[in-house]
C-alpha cells in the first residue's frame, strides 16, 4: 500500500491539494485527485489542507504489533520533538507507556543526532563547501527527484533515524533487535524504503499512530508515576527539531549574521534557494534545510495544543535542562554514518508553443488577456496548468472560471429556450429572475418584475408551503386576471442557493380544446335528442309499418348519447 493515498469517494474536486503541493505530485482523473508516488516527496502538506479528510496515511502499527506478538526485542527510537507532541506528560510517563505496549526499550533518537551533526562537521574539515544537510528526508527527495544536479552538495550522511538504528542494532546485536522510529514526519516512512538504506529501520511510526494505539489500549499516560528517567547523555542534539538545531549540535557558527552557514525552512523557500543555487551558495560552508516551517516542531503529524513558538521554547528548555557534557556512550566501534544519494529525476516533458496554444484554446483562452492566472485550479498560471494537462497530470476542465461561464451559459440557454415559464424567488419571496417564456405566458412584456414581491404577481401560497416544508409541490392553477391562463405550477426548494424555483407549464390551449370539445359534445347531445324526439313522432304515425325498427333506432341513439356523456354502455 502506498504511504499516501486518496479516498476517491471523499474527494470533492476542490483542487486544494494541488494548490498546496510544492511539487504538484497530484494527478486528476475523472475529477478526482490521485497522489503520484514517484513524484511525491511526502512532505504531508496535502494531508493537512484537505478539507474532506480524503488523504490517508498508511498505518504501520500492525507491523509493530506482529513483532511484539512474535516476542521480538523491539526498541522505540523516539524523535526529540516528542516533548512538543506530548507537552503535558513527563518523559518517564511516555517511556513507560510505550513499554506497556510491549516495547523492550525506549531510547532517544537524539543519541544519534549528535553523531550526525559531528559527521557534517567532519565533512567541513575535509574541505567540502556548501554542504546541504541531509537529515530531512523530504528535502533529500526534493533534491534527488527535482534538483539532481545538486546531489554532489548533499551531505552523504544518514539521518538521525537511520544512524540510531545502526547504533542500536550494533549495541544489541545479540538480541537481533527491531528498531521502530516514532516521530512527527510522514517522509520518514518513505526514507526507510529508499534503496540505499532499505529496511535498516524496521518501521517508522508517527506520533498520531502511537496516540491512536494508546487510545485503542485505553492507556492514559497520566496513570504512570513520574520517575527520574535516565535520559541519554547528549549535549544539544535534542534541539535538532528546531531550525538551526543541527548547526548548534555540530558547533557551527549559528549567529544571525553568520556568513558561513544559513538555515532555510519551508519547501517553497528551499525551492527558491535551489533554483538559484550556483549564486546563493557562494561563501557558505553548511546549508541546513528543513521542509517544515520552523523545523520538525511543525511536522505534519505533530499535533499539539502549543503554538509553534511555544514548541520551540519547550524543546530548547528541555535541551538545556538535560544537556550533558558527556557524549553518547561509546560502543566498541561506531557504525558508518555515511550513505549515497542516487538521482531519480522526474520526467518533465514540455509541449511546443503550438501544442500549448491548443490546450489553452480548450478552455477559451485564445489571447494572453484570456489567461486569468487566478490559481483556482491549483496551478499558479494558466500556462503552468496547460503544461500539466500535456503531462497527464491535470484535466482541461479544471479551469473553474471557464467551466462556470460555460455552465452559466448552458443553463441560461436552457432557461431561455424552454417553452415552460420559470421564476426564481428568494426566501423572502422577492422575485430574483424569470425567463422569457414566463413573460409570454402571462403577457408581461415590458413590465419590470425582478425585485418585486411575489404577491404583486401571483398568489404566493404554494411558494410559502414549499419554503416551510422544503418539499416540492405541484398543482393546476387558473389565473383569470392574466387572460384566463391555466398552468400546472411545480415549486422546488433549491437548498444550496436558498432559492425557490417555480416551473409553469402552460395548459391554456389544452383547457381551451377541452372546453371546445365539451361544447361539441353538448351540441351533439342536443341534436341527438332532437332526432329521438322526431323519430318518436314519426313512429307514432307509422308504427304499424316500422315495427321494431323504430325501437332499434331509439336504442342506438340512446347509446350514442351515453357515449357522448362519458357513461358506460351495456352491450
Amino acid at each position: 500500500m502506498s504511504i499516501l493515498s486518496t479516498i476517491k469517494t471523499s474527494c470533492r474536486d476542490c483542487y486544494k491539494c494541488v494548490r498546496h503541493c510544492p511539487v504538484k505530485a497530484i494527478r486528476f482523473s475523472m475529477g478526482h485527485a490521485e497522489i503520484i508516488d514517484e513524484r511525491c516527496i511526502k512532505d504531508g502538506r496535502c494531508v493537512l489542507v484537505c478539507p474532506q479528510d480524503a488523504k490517508v496515511i498508511r498505518n504501520d502499527t500492525g507491523i509493530v504489533k506482529s513483532f511484539l506478538k512474535n516476542k521480538d526485542f523491539v526498541i522505540a527510537s523516539l524523535a526529540p520533538s516528542f516533548v512538543a507532541a506530548f507537552p503535558n506528560i513527563d518523559p518517564s510517563q511516555l517511556f513507560n507507556a510505550l513499554k506497556s505496549l510491549g516495547f523492550s526499550l525506549v531510547r532517544e533518537t537524539a543519541e544519534a543526532a549528535e553523531l550526525v551533526a559531528l559527521e557534517h562537521a567532519q565533512l567541513v574539515k575535509e574541505g567540502k563547501k556548501a554542504i546541504i544537510t541531509s537529515s530531512c528526508p523530504a528535502i533529500n527527495a526534493l533534491i534527488y527527484k527535482y534538483y539532481p544536479q545538486h546531489i554532489p552538495y548533499l551531505a552523504p550522511v544518514v539521518s538521525p533515524m537511520v544512524a540510531h538504528a545502526r547504533l542500536l542494532k550494533k549495541e544489541f546485536k545479540d538480541e537481533h533487535p527491531r528498531v521502530v522510529f516514532i516521530g512527527p514526519c510522514i517522509a520518514k516512512k518513505a526514507e526507510r524504503e529508499e534503496n540505499e538504506i532499505i529496511d535498516e529501520v524496521d518501521v517508522a511510526l508517527t506520533f498520531d499512530e502511537v496516540k491512536e494505539w494508546f487510545a485503542q489500549e485505553n492507556i492514559d499516560l497520566n496513570q504512570f508515576p513520574i520517575e527520574t528517567e535516565n535520559l541519554s547523555s547528549v549535549q544539544w542534539a535534542r534541539a535538532f527539531p528546531v531550525e538551526g538545531g543541527l548547526l548548534k549540535t555540530g558547533d557551527f557558527d549559528t549567529g544571525i549574521l553568520s556568513q558561513e552557514s544559513v538555515v532555510i525552512t519551508g519547501i517553497e523557500r528551499c525551492q527558491r534557494f535551489l533554483e538559484n543555487f550556483e549564486n546563493e551558495k557562494e561563501g557558505l560552508k553548511v546549508i541546513e534545510m528543513m521542509s517544515c516551517e520552523g523545523g520538525c516542531i511543525d511536522g505534519p503529524l505533530l499535533k499539539s495544543p502549543l503554538s509553534l513558538y511555544q514548541r520551540r521554547r519547550k524543546i530548547i528548555e528541555f535541551s538545556q535542562k538535560n544537556a550533558s557534557s558527556h557524549h553518547t556512550k561509546k560502543i566498541l566501534e561506531l557504525p558508518s554514518l555515511r550513505r549515497e544519494f542516487n538521482p531519480l529525476p522526474i520526467p518533465q516533458p514540455q509541449p511546443s508553443e503550438e501544442e500549448l496554444r491548443k490546450i489553452l484554446n480548450l478552455t477559451g483562452k485564445f489571447t494572453p488577456q484570456d489567461e486569468l492566472n487566478c490559481g483556482a485550479c491549483g496551478y499558479n498560471t494558466c500556462r503552468e496548468k496547460a503544461i500539466a494537462v500535456y503531462q497527464g497530470l491535470a484535466e482541461a476542465e479544471m479551469c473553474i472560471p471557464y467551466m462556470r461561464a460555460r455552465a452559466e451559459s448552458f443553463s441560461s440557454f436552457l432557461i431561455a429556450v424552454t417553452p415552460n415559464g420559470i421564476i426564481l424567488v428568494d426566501e423572502n419571496l422577492r422575485i430574483v429572475d424569470m425567463n422569457p417564456a414566463l413573460r409570454q405566458i402571462f403577457d408581461l412584456k415590458g413590465r419590470l418584475m425582478v425585485g418585486k414581491m411575489l404577491d404583486e404577481f401571483i398568489d404566493p401560497s404554494i411558494f410559502v408551503e414549499v419554503r416551510r416544508t422544503k418539499k416540492a409541490v405541484s398543482q393546476e392553477i387558473h389565473y383569470p386576471q392574466y387572460n384566463n391562463v391555466y398552468v400546472k405550477l411545480s415549486v422546488f426548494y433549491l437548498e444550496k442557493s436558498g432559492l425557490l424555483m417555480g416551473v409553469f407549464v402552460d395548459l391554456t390551449k389544452q383547457k381551451d380544446q377541452e372546453q371546445m370539445m365539451e361544447e361539441i359534445r353538448g351540441k351533439t347531445l342536443e341534436k341527438a335528442q332532437q332526432v329521438i324526439t322526431n323519430q318518436m313522432l314519426v313512429a307514432q304515425e307509422i308504427a304499424s309499418l316500422l315495427g321494431e325498427t323504430t325501437a332499434e333506432t331509439k336504442s342506438l341513439l340512446s347509446k350514442l348519447m351515453k357515449i357522448l356523456r362519458g357513461e358506460n354502455v351495456e352491450e
